[in-house]
């Protein structure tokens, strides 16, 4: 039974380690999840998904600096009068770039504070309302809007805590939009909800 006992032990021990990696390494993680989105006056969360892939550096045993490229489909709901619903649509290519920081590298190896900035693109943007699709940059074209644009860069700030198992890594944060999304409205700006799962593998060069 000591022995057994021993063994356990020494996996855990081996288990847990791995989620803290040395200095100067550099990880690569796919990763893939999903997003609950709002936006200012819009009164219901949009669900959506995300995926893509992160490289992390560690630069010291408690700190490190990754750089991802994640798609990811965000956007609002809502509900008029009658009870049609309304679904607003965006998707961007998000390009957060976050300062982790691993609080206790000797007892939770794994456990990891982050935040940082995040630059997105839109690629795409539509509405769908009673059973109808609409293209919102034509839909403002076609309606002759020329001073209310939908702006094809957003701006985050990304705020979480992430928390490697034998190479697996559950993510979650808060994407908290800081600039606004139309130009010629009010500030109506996009804030996401973003758990992801992901797998790292030490990079080789």
């Amino acid at each position: 039974m000591k022995k057994i006992l021993v063994t356990a032990i020494a996996v855990l021990m081996a288990v847990g380690a791995s989620g803290q990696r040395g200095e100067g390494s550099v990880t690569v993680q796919p990763r893939a999840g999903v997003n609950f989105s709002s936006m200012d006056e819009y009164n219901r969360t949009k669900f959506g998904y995300t995926f893509g892939m992160e490289v992390e550096y560690q630069m010291t045993d408690m700190l490190s600096l990754s750089g991802a490229i994640m798609y990811s489909d965000q956007g609002a709901k809502d509900k008029d009068e009658e009870g049609k619903e309304e679904i607003f649509d965006m998707d961007f290519v998000n390009i957060p770039i976050l300062v982790n920081c691993y609080v206790a590298p000797e007892v939770m190896p794994g456990l990891a504070v982050k935040v940082g900035v995040q630059p997105a693109f839109r690629t795409k943007a539509s509405v769908r309302y009673d059973g109808m699709k609409y293209d919102v940059d034509w839909l403002f074209k076609e309606l002759d809007l020329e001073d209310t644009k939908l702006s094809k860069f957003m701006l985050s700030v990304p705020v979480g805590l992430s928390y490697e198992y034998n190479n697996l890594v559950f993510d979650a944060r808060y994407n908290f939009g800081i600039t606004d999304l139309f130009k010629g409205e009010g500030k109506l700006r996009n804030n996401v909800v973003q758990l992801t799962l992901g797998y790292k593998f030490d990079a080789v060069f």
